[in-house]
C-alpha cells in the first residue's frame, strides 16, 4: 500500500485481523465500535475496502454457507497483510492534519495488540513535528506577507500542541 497524502482505512482493517478472521459486518461493527470516535466508515467502503486488500493479496477470503441466507465472506489476514499492518502502525504520521485520524489509529492499536515500540514511535512522531516547526519558522522569518506570517504561526501553534499531546500519550500508555 503505497503512502500518500490521503488517509485510507485499509491498514486499521488489517489491525482488526490481526487476532484472527472476521466477515464484513463483524468488521464494520467493530470499526465503529472501536474507533467510530476518530474515523468514520460506511459499510459499503469498508467492502470496497476489503475487496482491494483481498486484490492486493494483503487479506483471503474463505465463503461459508449459511442455512436460509447467502454465503458469508469470511476475511483471513495473510503473512504479507500482517508485515504491511506492522510497518504501518511503526510508521510517524506524516501530515498534522491526518494525527487526528491516522496517529490515534496507531495509538489505538498499540494497546489493543499490545505491541512493543510506542515510545518510539512518540519519538518519530515528535520529530517530525519537530521538523516541521522548524520549517515553519524558516519561512515566518523569509516572507513580508503578514497573512502568510499568521498562517504559519497558527501551524506552528498546532505542532507545539500536538508536541504536548504526544508527551502525554507516555503518561496514559506507559
Amino acid at each position: 500500500m503505497p503512502r500518500d497524502d490521503t488517509t485510507l482505512p485499509q491498514p486499521v482493517l488489517l489491525g482488526l485481523l490481526m487476532l484472527g478472521p472476521r466477515h464484513g459486518y463483524q468488521l464494520y461493527q467493530e470499526f465503529g465500535r472501536e474507533l467510530g470516535r476518530v474515523w468514520q466508515i460506511g459499510l459499503s467502503q469498508l467492502y470496497a475496502q476489503l475487496k482491494q486488500l483481498e486484490e492486493a493479496g494483503l487479506v483471503e477470503v474463505q465463503v461459508e454457507p449459511q442455512p436460509n441466507r447467502p454465503a458469508r465472506k469470511v476475511y483471513h489476514l495473510t503473512a504479507e497483510g500482517r508485515e504491511v499492518f506492522l510497518d504501518w502502525v511503526g510508521q510517524p504520521t506524516p501530515y498534522l492534519r491526518h494525527m487526528r485520524v491516522d496517529l490515534l489509529a496507531r495509538l489505538y492499536f498499540f494497546r489493543y495488540l499490545s505491541l512493543p515500540g510506542l515510545a518510539e514511535l512518540v519519538a518519530q512522531q515528535e520529530a517530525v513535528c519537530q521538523a516541521q516547526i522548524e520549517r515553519f519558522d524558516r519561512l515566518a522569518a523569509e516572507t513580508d506577507d503578514d497573512f502568510r506570517r499568521l498562517v504559519l504561526e497558527f501551524r506552528r501553534g498546532q505542532l507545539e500542541a500536538a508536541t504536548r499531546w504526544l508527551d502525554q500519550c507516555l503518561e496514559v500508555y506507559p
